[in-house]
């Protein structure tokens, strides 16, 4: 897994659950861009992908995020919270880069 200091590493600019969830998603992604799963018969594809796409239609740039997890089986006999059931892609450290504002 990639470990968070909570108190420490989130970036205090990040104030919003969308915020969060791009930070999130830009960290995994420069951690495991190489990184591909199986998602069925055939198929595989990068377990973390994040970029910024213009939509024409709106007239507005979207970020756009995938993230491909793996979810413990143990999550079918349990009453724990959804995401603690996530298996981590990876043990690498966050970037540098994603710690400051």
């Amino acid at each position: 897994m990639t470990a968070v200091n909570i108190a420490t590493d989130i970036p205090s600019q990040i104030d919003t659950v969308e915020k969060l969830a791009a930070w999130c998603a830009g960290i995994l992604f420069a951690n495991n861009s190489a990184l591909t799963v199986i998602e069925g018969a055939g198929y595989s594809e990068r377990a973390a992908q994040i970029g910024d796409y213009w939509v024409a239609a709106d007239i507005k740039t979207r970020k756009i995020i995938r993230l491909s997890l793996e979810v413990s089986a143990d999550h079918l006999s349990s009453s724990a919270k959804p995401w603690t059931f996530v298996q981590p892609l990876s043990t690498t450290a966050i970037p540098t880069t994603f710690k400051g504002n």
